[in-house]
């Protein structure tokens, strides 16, 4: 690989034969270096380190075993003296006494892993030919508040069953990466390599992820590498990379998140990122990242940053030569043209379908023919025709508007609807939109599939779960969308023509604005056809004619069309009305006559011979 992996040479690496620990830092421009090493949260040892050829700081001490917290004491540049966290530490502890984070000796052998099959498989799979149905959680605050979290082991057999019970394949998780308050997103990373201190450390992560892969989920990280945390919150210890050595090592200019953005023609920016990547899947099994912010990482003020562009090719050309079935999904927001193929990522997410569609069900019924083209064709033919392959999300910024405010929550989008039956009928028929349309997955954030009236971040802000498991798997409309969104889930996993070739499967059968109806195809798999009707209007009808397309040369091959899928079924808080016990096609005038419940999705099967 044309960049090293840091991880295997710096930091503190535990040596089992001699029961060692070597310490290596890249401090270049720092006058002294110390390591101190720590027991009841107060220095215990204070060791020099050395500089080799290198500009690298190093010690080998038996005084530092797996366990030991411990801090650089450096003497930078400029003179001062400043208690730092390893840039490379594995695993970080607070301490209650001094308020500081500390790094943590760590055993990389010490965990076993029991996930031998699936990395097997997953070598052997292309994961663009397979089902991707991701549920998005924050894991410090899905299950308990974020100022009691939950270790990673504790949260491991709740997710597994609750992702094998709603039929997710994938976990995507943010704020694993270390940052500093318990509150935050977890976006201002203060360490891009130990897991997030308030779950748990290294070994604990490992635990979580290597049970959800012996349960066939896969984990995708999201990943941070367009800023990072600059603030030094005491004046003689700090948490951030910033002027680590006195000196600017990494940054670049302020960003709109008050930090700093990374500066990519620098080297050693660009080996601390790429190592940080290689780690995560190395050591910790991930099976997909999802680059946050690429569109601020690549162009800014009008200009592309060649530099960044270069990194992002070079590291996902290594993760797709040296970790097969790795997936590389990019938080492309600006729509820069073909970020797939210009930066060799796998995947986008599809922020034109996201914004689109919560538009669109924002819109009241009287007023959606004038978005039909824009909102819904537009849609459909850019997921169909685009260089990108995409995710249709629904992630957790989509609904978010700050602690003090609920107005994205998708219950609001839907404020419209004349009553709770018609809101909740128009969710369902959301979500199937989502599921069904052409795509290469989809992703739904914690709480979304319950659509709960609080968003999550006020939820979590007041001291709560982000997710209000009260509503879920209730009677309440809250858990039959829930109920809902599991069969959606569950039919999308079974028919491979939503998933094996994605948005090629993809054809258009009939649309109508003025009805706000539309119907298309998603593909044939074993002389089976998947067909799949919205009705976006409000008005129901028991007998609807659509019309076939002429140019499909299938139509003679069907013998048999079945209904099975309906969200206007009673379980899920519809009508249980114009269901299709019996669908009749008219060959000589090329339709196709269905019950369309209003506000609804139907999904049938057509046998082929």
């Amino acid at each position: 690989m044309s960049h090293l992996k840091l991880y295997e040479i710096r930091g503190a690496q535990f040596n089992h034969e001699n029961q060692t620990t070597r310490f290596c830092l890249y401090a270049p421009n720092a006058r002294n270096v110390y390591v101190i090493l720590i027991a009841y949260g107060f220095q215990q040892y204070r060791l020099e380190m050395v500089k080799n050829h290198e500009n690298l700081w190093e010690i080998v001490t038996d005084k530092a075993p797996p366990g030991q917290r411990y801090l650089y004491l450096i003497n930078d540049f400029r003179g001062r003296e400043k208690l730092r966290i390893d840039p490379i530490s594995f695993s970080v502890v607070s301490n209650r006494l001094t308020r500081q984070v500390q790094s943590v000796v760590h055993d990389e052998h010490a965990y076993v892993w029991n996930d031998q099959n699936w990395m097997r498989r997953r070598s052997q799979t292309n994961p663009l030919k397979l089902p991707l149905s991701i549920y998005e959680i924050q894991p410090k605050s899905w299950k308990s508040s974020v100022y009691w979290p939950m270790n990673y082991r504790q949260l491991t057999f709740d997710l597994i069953n609750y992702c094998l019970e709603m039929g997710f394949t994938h976990v995507e998780m943010y704020g694993i990466l270390e940052h500093t308050d318990r509150w935050e997103y977890g976006y201002q990373i203060s360490n891009y390599f130990a897991p997030s201190r308030f779950n748990g450390q290294c070994d604990d992560l490992k635990y979580l992820i290597d049970h959800l892969h012996q349960n066939n989920i896969g984990v995708i990280l999201d990943w941070v590498p367009t800023h990072f945390k600059h603030h030094h919150f005491f004046h003689g210890y700090s948490t951030s990379l910033h002027e680590y050595d006195g000196t600017d090592l990494y940054a670049n200019v302020p960003s709109q998140w008050s930090t700093l953005y990374f500066d990519f023609d620098k080297e050693e920016t660009r080996r601390l990122l790429f190592a940080s990547a290689l780690y995560f899947l190395d050591r910790l099994h991930f099976d997909g990242i999802r680059f946050d912010a690429v569109s601020q990482m690549i162009r800014r003020n009008q200009t592309d940053i060649p530099s960044a562009m270069t990194f992002l090719r070079e590291l996902n050309q290594t993760i797709h030569t040296h970790y097969p079935g790795v997936m590389c999904i990019a938080e492309e927001s600006e729509g820069y043209p073909n970020v797939n193929r210009a930066l060799n990522f796998d995947l986008k997410w599809n922020f034109g379908w996201s914004n689109n569609a919560r538009n669109f069900l924002r819109t009241p019924v009287t007023e959606r023919a004038g978005h039909w083209r824009e909102k819904i064709l537009d849609v459909l033919n850019c997921a169909r025709w685009s260089e990108d392959k995409m995710i249709c999300t629904v992630s957790h910024d989509d609904t978010e508007t700050g602690p003090f405010d609920s107005r994205n929550v998708l219950l609001n989008c839907a404020s419209h609807a004349r009553n709770e039956i018609e809101k909740f009928a128009d969710l369902r028929n959301f979500f199937a939109w989502q599921i069904c349309a052409p795509s290469r997955g989809h992703l739904i954030h914690m709480g979304d599939e319950i659509v709960q009236p609080m968003s999550w971040f006020q939820r979590c802000f007041r001291g709560k779960s982000s997710m209000d498991w009260s509503l879920s798997n209730s009677t309440s409309l809250h858990g039959r969308i829930q109920k809902c969104i599991q069969d959606l889930n569950h039919l999308y996993i079974r028919h491979r023509q939503f998933w094996e070739y994605g948005e090629e499967s993809y054809s258009l059968i009939y649309e109508y604005a003025p009805n706000l109806v539309i119907a298309y195809h998603r593909g044939i798999s074993n002389n089976y056809r998947i067909a799949v009707i919205h009705n976006f209007s409000d008005h129901g009808y028991r007998s609807y004619d659509i019309q076939l397309p002429k140019s499909d040369p299938n139509i003679e091959r069907i013998q048999h069309v079945k209904e099975i899928f309906n969200t206007n079924q009673l379980q899920y808080g519809g009508s249980g009305t114009f269901q299709n016990e019996r669908i009749e096609i008219d060959r000589n005038n090329m339709t196709l006559t269905v019950a369309l419940p209003p506000l609804s999705t139907i999904v049938l099967n057509e046998t082929l011979i």
